[in-house]
């Protein structure tokens, strides 16, 4: 009987509520703000063109207008560290701090002209050019002399030879020849001698330069080192020519 009365009892009596756990406050979004600079030089007048570069919490980065002014935006509260930069300037740096709840402060900066670089060293000279070695020259002959008109006269060519060619004096580096020629002597070429040439007796031609030279007794003619050329006689008589090589070395005993 009992036990009866004390589950009525119970299942008569109100629910008690659950207790409510108490809600988290929100954390506060941090407060940004802006940082506004300008920039002069020395004497009052503002500066374009200075980067600014600023690091801490966050970072950013900006150049300064015509005014010399620059805003940088949405920066938190903290220290940072301002970099001002510009050609012909030394670069300046400086600390600015604000706390949470605090507008940025403004700044003015001064920058001071820099001196010019120094000029580029100039390049050193160039070397110099190597000296060219002295020009040994072979030791001189003696002193000669001779007939030239006996000379050919002893040793004129004979009527099986296409051409005579005598060494009649020599010195250092120049020769003197005798040449007596009947039959065409094409493809002369002296490559380290220039030829100078005088005709002593008979006729002919002398083809170099792509022309076709007459020749007689009493002509002239030089021929430069590398040129070639060709004789050829004309009439019954052998062409004579008296040749002088500059350049050529002495080899007469």
């Amino acid at each position: 009987m009992v036990t009866s009365l004390l589950l009525t009892w119970l299942l008569a009596a109100p629910a008690q509520p659950a207790p409510q756990q108490a809600a988290r406050p929100r954390a506060a979004a941090p407060a940004s703000t802006t940082l506004s600079l300008t920039v002069t030089d020395n004497i009052g007048a503002v500066l374009e063109g200075v980067t600014v570069s600023v690091t801490g919490p966050l970072d950013r980065e900006g150049t300064t207008s015509a005014e010399g002014r620059l805003r940088l935006l949405n920066l938190r509260a903290g220290t940072y560290r301002v970099r001002f930069a510009r050609e012909g300037f030394y670069t300046f740096e400086r600390e600015v701090a604000w706390r949470a709840g605090q507008p940025a402060p403004a700044l003015t900066v001064t920058l001071s002209p820099a001196p010019p670089p120094p000029p580029p060293p100039e390049p050193p000279p160039p070397p110099p050019e190597p000296a060219e070695p002295a020009l040994t020259l072979p030791p001189p002959s003696a002193p000669k002399t001779m007939m030239l008109p006996d000379f050919i006269e002893r040793n004129f060519i004979s009527g099986r030879d296409d051409y005579k060619e005598d060494l009649v004096g020599c010195s250092g580096v120049g020769q003197g020849l005798v040449w007596q020629i009947r039959e065409p002597w094409t493809d002369r070429q002296h490559p380290s001698a220039d030829a100078m040439l005088y005709v002593i007796g008979g006729e002919g031609t002398l083809r170099f330069d792509g022309r076709d030279v007459p020749l007689s007794a009493g002509s002239f003619a030089v021929v430069p080192r590398g040129t070639i050329y060709a004789f050829a006689r004309r009439g019954r008589n052998p062409l004579i020519v008296l040749a002088f090589l500059a350049g050529a070395p002495c080899a007469m005993d």
